[in-house]
């Protein structure tokens, strides 16, 4: 527990609470989606979240991907049954409104006359209300749950649920009939100025034969949803004393609380739906009561995605885009620890901007992985473990048993490439635990390995490009691999246009599965294809990256040593960093030291016979950063110090006046945090 309450998205969550403060109007609550690729935690973020709220906050939940498409009535009528359940030391919420909508949905009238279709809704709905239940009451309950899936109110995969919670919300109304509720269920645009009686029938005619509008009912229902949400939150909004909420305790507000709906895999099917079902419910109330002080609704939305959804693009810009070519009304997401209520509405400039807020779900920390293995933060498996696995909390876990259960040498790189128990490449399977090709027909996890120099490119390939690139499905399992959340931009100063980063845990995994692949487009002549594109052509950064991935370093070492007196220092590291990033298709049982010597005489045999100490120096930062540089591979302070001379000596044999970075590139290195 105690670790759950300091986790960025449920400081988040408490962050996010306050529906108002006490005797001002309530304030627009966002849809906040906490965004991660596979893995990340989203789960696991939401039901900590969860946790936390216990008593104290009066919260709900729906888990989309359970089997089939939910529809929106089917979450509502969940949500309904879990918010009207006794909550400790207040009233029991009751979703008047909306119980009566669905069963005037429900209801099987004759259609032959309005009068008579009008009496029997009303001897339907009046039969639920008295003191003592009855069987007769369970027959009928049970007819209107039947009918309920004969017309397609809810989705096939839901109707047991259906037929479980719809009886609790009925019962929970039976004392007595709520006029006021009744009477709000006319203020509908569809009920046309009807009494209330006759807005429920029409309610039902919508639900039924000729005259059926599914999106009209889901409207209506949505809106007698939020109305009971707008009904009961004022009795249930204060906080519980010693209760797990402590929100905003420090500044002494005194504050009403919001209603929290986590929502976990909207990106699964019914769930982007769901979402905008009631972001349009709640604007067009907003629209029709601009002077009700409860216009908004106190539902807080928390919900978890694995994908991007084209609706947030409006506002928000895609994580894989770089925000210095977005549009001045788009906003780039920032993390869970920076995220809160004032950014989101953007106080600052007194606009809201979008219902939605999507935030970055934070990586595990160092700190974390190092519990997880039962080992000091500072030892070479956890710096190990970190850097190759991005943070990513699966894959932390994936790695544990082996991590734990082995010697970690510095300079050993083959640790996370083999396995020492027979049976498949541990990189594809690993690559398989990730679902990849989930959403992609006829994209085989193969594709992928073949695609991995074009995927793990520090650039993105532009759309319109006129490339040389043949490969199938490689347009496909970019777009895939962007909207499924493992592409980041480096909004930071970069060295090549539209530099972007393919998250550490895939890309290591698809290099290394494409350079040990037996059958199908080798290593050599994927790069090579990359290398030949007349993108990467016409920009140097890019060419010299795909030179290094094919070993070329004497070409790397040229094109580093002509720049390194002609353009600011920065700049140059800026650039020398994103090649050493380069990946590498070197045997992994050879070790650091022997590989580093190799490399280090090949520059000397192509080089020409006067070389300058510059030269010297650049050969040696290369060789030692590039493989220092592999996820996969331990580092080792003997690396580190191998990289930090070098930066030192070409900061003494510099023509430049700004050796600054080049010094402090040294102590990063020193730190072994270059590259």
């Amino acid at each position: 527990m105690s670790a759950d309450r300091h986790s960025p998205a449920v400081q988040l969550a408490r962050r996010m609470l306050i529906n108002r403060e006490t005797g001002n109007p309530s304030r627009q609550q966002p849809v906040t989606l906490l965004l991660g690729p596979v893995g990340s935690g989203k789960t696991t973020a939401l039901e900590a979240i969860r946790r936390d709220l216990g008593w104290g906050v009066v919260h709900a939940g729906f888990e989309f991907g359970q089997g089939g498409k939910a529809g929106t009535i089917d979450v509502l009528t969940k949500l309904a049954y879990s918010f009207s359940n006794k909550w400790r030391n207040r009233p029991k919420p009751q979703f008047v409104r909306f119980t009566l909508a669905l069963i005037a949905v429900q209801a099987e009238l004759p259609g032959r006359n309005r009068d008579e279709d009008l009496a029997q809704l009303k001897v339907l709905i009046n039969s639920f209300y008295g003191i003592f239940w009855t069987p007769a009451m369970d027959r009928a309950l049970k007819t209107l749950t039947e009918t309920a899936t004969a017309i397609g109110l809810v989705e096939p995969p839901y109707a047991e649920l259906f037929r479980q919670t719809f009886p609790h919300l009925v019962r929970n109304i039976r004392r007595r009939l709520d006029k006021a509720a009744v009477r709000s269920l006319a203020d509908f645009p569809n009920a046309e100025g009807r009494s209330p009686y006759d807005a429920l029938l029409e309610l039902n005619r919508l639900a039924h034969g000729n005259a059926r509008d599914g999106k009209a009912v889901t409207e209506w229902v949505m809106a007698a949803f939020l109305g009971d949400v707008r009904a009961n939150h004022p009795r249930l909004a204060k906080p519980e004393e010693k209760s797990p909420c402590t929100c905003d305790l420090s500044q002494q507000r005194r504050h009403w609380h919001n209603w929290v709906v986590a929502l976990d895999d909207v990106d699964h099917a019914g769930g982007t739906e769901f979402l905008a079902d009631l972001i349009t419910a709640r604007e067009r109330y907003a629209v029709q009561h601009p002077n009700d002080r409860e216009a908004h609704d106190a539902l807080l939305v928390v919900a978890t995605s694995g994908r991007w959804h084209e609706d947030w693009g409006t506002a928000w810009l895609a994580p894989w885009k770089p925000a210095s070519g977005a549009p001045p009304a788009v906003r780039p997401m920032v993390d869970c620890e920076e995220a809160s209520y004032d950014d989101w509405a953007n106080v600052a400039n007194g606009a809201l901007e979008s219902p939605y807020y999507p935030v970055r779900l934070s990586s595990q920390s160092i700190g974390r992985i190092a519990r997880v293995l039962d080992s000091g933060a500072l030892t070479p498996k956890v710096a190990l473990a970190h850097r190759a696995t991005g943070g990513l909390p699966s894959a932390v876990e994936q790695l544990s048993k082996r991590l734990r259960a082995s010697e970690v040498r510095e300079g050993d790189r083959d640790l996370l490439t083999t396995d020492p128990h027979a049976g498949p490449d541990p990189c594809y399977r690993r690559l398989a635990e990730l679902g990849l090709t989930e959403h992609l027909d006829d994209v085989s996890l193969d594709d992928f390995v073949t695609a991995a120099p074009f995927a793990t490119a520090p650039w993105l390939i532009p759309d319109a490009a006129q490339s040389r690139i043949d490969q199938p499905h490689v347009g496909r399992i970019l777009t895939e691999l962007r909207t499924a959340l493992w592409v980041t931009a480096k909004n930071s100063a970069g060295t090549t246009e539209d530099q972007a980063a393919l998250h550490p845990w895939i890309a290591a995994n698809l290099v290394s599965a494409l350079a040990r692949r037996g059958d199908g487009p080798t290593y050599t002549d994927q790069f090579t294809a990359l290398r030949d594109d007349p993108d990467t052509a016409q920009d140097p950064v890019r060419l010299a990256y795909c030179n290094l991935a094919l070993g070329d370093i004497d070409a790397v070492v040229t094109f580093f040593e002509r720049e390194f007196n002609r353009i600011p220092h920065a700049d140059w590291v800026a650039k020398l960093e994103l090649v050493l990033n380069a990946p590498d298709d070197l045997p992994p049982g050879r070790d650091h030291a022997e590989l580093y010597d190799e490399l280090v005489n090949l520059d000397n045999a192509r080089s020409p016979a006067d070389r300058s100490e510059i030269r010297n120096n650049v050969a040696r930062l290369i060789a030692a950063g590039w493989l220092t540089a592999n996820p996969f591979a331990v580092r080792g302070q003997d690396q580190h110090q191998v990289i930090a001379n070098a930066f030192a000596a070409l900061a003494t044999t510099s023509h430049r006046p700004d050796v600054g970075a080049l010094v402090s590139a040294k102590e990063l290195a020193r730190r072994g945090e270059f590259p």
